[in-house]
């Protein structure tokens, strides 16, 4: 790979309910424009047409998680008409997306991805902490959402209390239908991913955890920058995309 060309192009997927002016992606795409480098930073419409800033609790919701990566295939199909390599970076829950649009979408001229702090989710972990956040069962809930698709319920969902949400987005974000936990998703990926983590960062505990599910793929390369935190900010972003650039010239 030649860095630095016209022809390559970086495309970068925001994490949870967020947008592509957040902190974390106006500087990667500043540093890769100082590098000399093209991006294109996306929002992901989470049920809202035109939708811009962070998604709120408005309801109701029909956020669905496992809507991503189709959402991600469409831009890559508008990108690769202009350009001959795409380079897919996600962070946060994003980069579970894009190892989940990876998986359903095997685009040739996508030759990289890139998954910072990508999000993990142990089931157990999963329903422990809705228990202890909200003081209700997760499986009860789960399963008022499953008796009514198609329908709306009113439920906790992430950092929103007693909102009204459609059954089906509600299951996206805490059933096993969608497959939420990365480190599974790159036991079998079959393209260069480079996984990015910072040693202060809580949220990578359930990543380090799993590491032996993917530890003998050859397509996995991993990055920890010491004394970041999830969101890689001031010098930790410049530490990010140095390293980044590095291992696409490998």
């Amino acid at each position: 790979m030649k860095m630095g060309s016209s022809r390559i192009i970086f495309l970068i997927v925001h994490g949870t309910w967020a947008h592509s002016g957040m902190e974390i992606i106006t500087s990667l795409q500043s540093l890769l424009a100082e590098s000399g480098e093209n991006s294109l930073a996306i929002n992901l419409s989470l049920g809202i047409s035109d939708r811009h800033g962070f998604m709120t609790c408005d309801p109701p919701v029909f956020a669905n998680h496992g809507d991503a990566p189709a959402e991600i295939n469409r831009w890559v199909d508008y990108l690769k008409n202009e350009w001959d390599e795409i380079i897919v970076i996600g962070h946060s829950r994003g980069g579970n997306q894009v190892a989940l649009f990876n998986q359903a979408f095997p685009t040739p001229e996508v030759s990289h991805l890139v998954l910072i702090a990508p999000m993990s989710w142990i089931e157990e972990e999963g329903i422990r902490d809705y228990q202890e956040k909200y003081g209700k069962s997760l499986q009860d809930v789960m399963a008022i959402a499953r008796r009514n698709p198609g329908k709306a319920i009113t439920a906790d969902l992430l950092n929103c209390h007693n909102i009204e949400v459609s059954a089906e987005s509600f299951l996206s974000y805490y059933s096993s239908e969608t497959n939420r936990n990365t480190p599974e998703l790159l036991h079998s990926i079959d393209r260069s991913v480079l996984v990015v983590q910072g040693t202060e960062d809580n949220l990578a505990d359930a990543y380090k955890a799993q590491t032996e599910l993917f530890s003998d793929n050859p397509n996995v390369y991993e990055i920890w920058i010491d004394g970041s935190d999830h969101f890689f900010r001031d010098l930790y972003a410049d530490e990010l995309v140095e390293q980044m650039l590095e291992w696409l010239q490998r």
